[in-house]
């Protein structure tokens, strides 16, 4: 029988987060930009119940029913790649106290072979928009997703108060955002699972099967099929 699972949080520190809750929108990052332009102060994050275009990596979707946590995260602005690193390690590191996850290249946190979350970062003009979606308490996925996604509940049994992963997050990512580059990569290269064969497809419809063997700060990637810059890569497909 599920129950309701209470996390012990040790008192938050106050942070200067101001947050706004949404029943459902497109998506959370595209409400984030339409707070930046009405001149809403830089840090807040936009939480929704739901999503109906809910966005990730490289354009594809992330569906977004009731059930999980949909939340973007305003920051000051800053390098892409940083973004990246602070979304994936905080989602890693609160995610690691309640199971075992792993954290596969580049920012997707996987229970084996299934995905419970994942990360998308936009930049605009004056902001870093940090979005980071999470499987939580729901009970199935369609039929595209079966056993391809999972979530809390499936992988514990447990439901999980939203307020309180979201309270996590907010703590981690506000405790990442003071570290430099150097030591927020070097975080990651210890986290990050590459191993194994992958299609990397790349910008003008090239792809290659390959083994990924080094990530380099730059997030070029080292593969036995050659290096490939990080903005020339559309999706890796792992095998």
């Amino acid at each position: 029988m599920s129950q309701n699972l209470s996390i012990t949080l040790l008192p938050l520190r106050q942070l200067p987060v101001d947050k706004y809750f949404l029943k459902v929108c497109e998506s959370t990052n595209q409400i984030a930009k339409l707070f930046l332009e009405s001149g809403v102060k830089i840090p807040f994050v936009i939480i929704a119940e739901a999503q109906t275009r809910g966005k990730g990596q490289r354009g594809r979707l992330w569906v977004s029913d009731k059930g999980g946590l949909y939340a973007s995260f305003v920051v000051r602005k800053m390098d892409s790649r940083k973004a990246l690193i602070i979304g994936a390690l905080t989602s890693y590191h609160v995610l690691s106290k309640l199971l075992p996850v792993k954290m596969r290249f580049p920012n997707d946190i996987m229970v084996e072979k299934k995905k419970i979350s994942g990360i998308l970062v936009e930049l605009t003009s004056e902001a870093t928009i940090i979005g980071i979606g999470v499987n939580v308490n729901q009970k199935d996925f369609p039929e595209t997703l079966q056993g391809i996604a999972t979530s809390l509940y499936l992988e514990t049994g447990s439901m999980y108060d939203l307020n309180q992963i979201l309270d996590l997050y907010i703590e981690e990512l506000t405790r990442l955002l003071d570290f430099d580059y150097a030591t927020l990569f070097n975080n990651y290269s210890k986290a990050v699972f590459f191993r194994g064969l992958c299609n990397i497809h790349l910008s003008g419809g090239r792809n290659f099967t390959c083994v990924i063997e080094k990530i380099e700060r730059d997030f070029s990637v080292v593969t036995d099929r050659g290096v490939f810059p990080f903005d020339h890569i559309i999706w890796i497909e792992w095998m």
